[in-house]
């Protein structure tokens, strides 16, 4: 629009020719892109540090697995020790997500929430602008026609007849330029609020987000520094590492070889040695195995339930307990609730 049709309106020329809102209803867009770019960088970063925290638990109980099994005191206590250290990571990623989440749900309740609210007063603000617009064309237009008819000296009918169409006019512009005004006033304030929200929350969400990683990091780095666990003794059999050969397939011959015979001789001489250590046992070490006592039938009836501790498995000395399923199932849907950011 030019500058002499915006002053024949009676219009400001800043508000027709440069209006703000349409800058600033831009920068609201560059606004809630970034938002989302946080937002979208802050899930991954929670999801990348709650799998890292499912692996802390299970080298955790590796390590705890481990400390359990090995004969030798000092070792068996620093393998401990060095799983309930894990755990102790584990347990500080599942802290530092939970003060994290807050951060996001607020950035989504002004990405999701605030922003579109504010884009819609804005539309609603221009769709205001334009009917009022359109009435001052009309009016324009009907100025024009009136003064033609003077030139040539030609009567006009709605002029002869009261001019009633012009004054309806007249009227539905100052109503329009009363909505324009006020409307304008309200989207003004609104994004003045809007601005205020962004900056003030920006910093403090950002704040939250550096205190909660250092947090991590801090509590990360003080439970490794404190452990001193390395060099480890640890007893290995003879034939540890004697391994089987036979069993990899290079791919240089396909066909039906001999194994060498230092291999078959290493298989027969280590299964020689376990064979005579287990023969070697002591009768009270002997004891512990139970596989002639009918012990599930006696558990069953007393306990109610069917499972039984083998002694001779250590593998089932990790999943026995009556609790220990269901509070890992517990667990697990607790932690897994803290990445619904919806």
């Amino acid at each position: 629009m030019e500058s002499s049709t915006a002053d024949a309106l009676g219009l400001s020329r800043a508000i027709l020719v440069n209006d703000g809102m349409v800058k600033k209803l831009e920068e609201l867009n560059k606004t809630s892109n970034v938002f989302s770019g946080m937002v979208n960088h802050a899930k991954k970063l929670l999801r990348a540090i709650y799998e890292l925290s499912r692996i802390y638990a299970v080298l955790g109980d590796t390590f705890s697995e481990i400390g359990v099994k090995e004969p030798m005191a000092c070792t068996s206590e620093a393998f401990t020790q060095f799983g309930t250290i894990h755990r102790s990571m584990e347990r500080f990623s599942i802290e530092m997500l939970k003060k994290i989440k807050p951060m996001i749900m607020d950035l989504n309740t002004f990405l999701h929430k605030a922003v579109p609210d504010t884009k819609l007063t804005i539309k609603k603000y221009l769709d205001v602008k334009f009917e009022y617009l359109s009435y001052c064309l009309k009016v324009k237009e009907m100025d024009d026609e009136e003064y033609g008819f003077a030139m040539v000296q030609e009567p006009l009918y709605r002029v002869e007849t009261g001019n009633y169409e012009y004054r309806l006019v007249l009227r539905c512009r100052q109503d329009a330029r009363t909505r324009f005004a006020k409307m304008r006033n309200d989207v003004l304030v609104k994004l003045e609020l809007l601005d205020n929200k962004h900056v003030q929350d920006i910093v403090f969400e950002l704040q939250r987000f550096i205190d909660a990683m250092a947090t991590y990091h801090d509590q990360c780095y003080g439970v490794m520094k404190q452990i001193k666990i390395f060099p480890l003794e640890v007893d290995l059999a003879r034939d540890a590492f004697a391994y089987n050969l036979g069993i990899f397939n290079t791919g240089e011959d396909e066909g039906g070889e001999d194994i060498d015979e230092d291999v078959i001789n290493t298989e027969s001489v280590g299964e020689k040695s376990v064979s005579s250590k287990y023969n070697q046992l002591t009768d009270d070490v002997k004891l512990i195995d139970l596989a002639g006592i009918n012990s599930k039938s006696r558990y069953s009836e007393n306990e109610g339930d069917d499972e039984v501790l083998d002694m001779n498995n250590w593998n089932s000395l990790s999943t026995w307990g009556p609790h220990t399923g269901d509070s890992k199932s517990n667990k697990q849907e607790a932690v897994t609730d803290l990445l619904c950011f919806d």
